[in-house]
């Protein structure tokens, strides 16, 4: 099992019930989230710094509304993942342009470890990976950014976007699929 598959952070909601009067409680829940709600923002968005700066004004409006969370009415990580999703959503919307993850950005992600021909293959499958994805829809995108990028299950995404969960699995079934199949046309296994 994917360790991000494990959203909860532990002694997540006696960490929260003292932020709503305490900030300063607030830093390790900050230091669990930041890494899933960036790494999800940014592959949507692609950007970095655009990213960084989304990532923040998701975190300024979690210490904001803290005070409103009810753990009765859903987990914490849900409630969380749910307002990236909306500032997401919104800012997408207000850029109306290709939402694309952009090559140059994604070419920076490699590992430290790796040689020159290895930075070059790695670069050449991000190209090809980024090709393929462009034949897919939003609510495709997104669904796999949740997925992949977020590391959030099934369930997860459904109470965030308001599909079923059935509905999630089929969509992103059917989007690795024809990923995979442009993919296979490129000439990458």
């Amino acid at each position: 099992m994917n360790p991000m598959h494990n959203v909860a952070l532990p002694n997540e909601q006696d960490l929260v019930d003292r932020s709503v009067h305490d900030p300063a409680a607030f830093a390790d829940v900050y230091d669990y989230y930041l890494p899933r709600i960036y790494k999800y923002i940014r592959y949507r968005i692609g950007d970095p710094h655009e990213a960084e700066d989304l990532t923040s004004k998701v975190f300024e409006l979690v210490v904001a509304k803290i005070g409103s969370y009810q753990k009765d009415k859903a987990p914490f990580s849900r409630w969380i993942f749910a307002i990236a999703h909306n500032k997401l959503t919104d800012y997408i919307r207000a850029q109306k342009r290709n939402r694309l993850v952009s090559i140059e950005v994604m070419g920076h992600i490699a590992c430290a470890d790796d040689s020159p021909v290895d930075t070059l293959i790695r670069k050449e499958k991000l190209d090809k990976l980024l090709k393929a994805m462009t034949k897919l829809g939003d609510r495709e995108r997104d669904l796999i950014s949740l997925k992949f990028a977020a590391g959030l299950t099934n369930g997860t995404i459904s109470e965030i976007t308001g599909l079923t969960k059935s509905n999630v699995a089929v969509i992103i079934y059917r989007a690795v699929k024809r990923l995979r199949s442009e993919l296979s046309a490129e000439g990458w296994d």
